[in-house]
């Protein structure tokens, strides 16, 4: 079930406007691109994509490309929040380590050798987190960016861990992997060509 059968809004004239019954869909004579949003879903969307209401409506159902990509300011955000997030989960357990030491003082050099345990937390979660139904990690979330497929689908846990992985590739070109999607019209890095992947943000509307 893709859409919850009851109040729909639709984008008339570029504003949004409703909510209107399915009944009162039928008589507005929607076209395939036309903008509606089911009642409890997160975005608008054209109707040929919603694979039930296309079809309670007679129109041919279509999966529709990405089209609107995260820019790389967007991806460098939620990169410093996933970070930050990691390093938070450090010091807790950094916190735990030092109530469990009798000197605070001697255990200094260990928590600063434990530091390099950050970017491990943060590719754990990326790969949990991208992998999962939500397609995007803690700080992608929180700045409305996701994770799919170059078909805008799920990329399941096995792609979002070659696309973590590939990551290395961007750190031994020292950024270059990374910046290359400055170069690209689909904001694609190195490590999104590789694992096939892309960044994408809500539609405008």
């Amino acid at each position: 079930m893709d859409t919850l059968l009851g109040q729909y809004e639709v984008v008339i004239h570029g504003k949004p406007q409703g909510p209107f019954t399915l009944d009162e869909l039928r008589g507005m004579n929607l076209r395939p691109t036309d903008f509606v949003k089911p009642a409890g879903h997160p975005e608008f969307k054209e109707l040929r994509e919603f694979a039930e209401l296309s079809k309670l409506l007679g129109v041919k159902h279509q999966t529709t490309q990405p089209q609107y990509f995260a820019s790389l300011d967007m991806r460098l955000l939620s990169t410093a929040i996933d970070y930050f997030i990691a390093f938070c989960i450090y010091a807790v357990l950094a916190a735990i380590y030092l109530g469990g030491t009798a000197n605070a003082k001697e255990s200094v050099p260990t928590l600063l050798v434990g530091l390099v345990l950050v970017p491990v937390f943060k590719f754990v979660l990326c790969v949990i987190t991208e992998g999962s139904q939500k397609h995007a990690s803690i700080g992608k979330m929180l700045i409305g960016i996701k994770v799919t497929d170059e078909q805008g689908r799920p990329i399941g846990y096995g792609k979002a861990l070659l696309r973590n992985l590939a990551k290395i590739v961007g750190v031994v070109t020292l950024g270059i992997g990374f910046f290359t999607g400055f170069l690209d019209r689909r904001q694609q890095c190195l490590h999104d060509k590789i694992a096939g992947t892309l960044v994408i943000k809500d539609r405008l509307i």
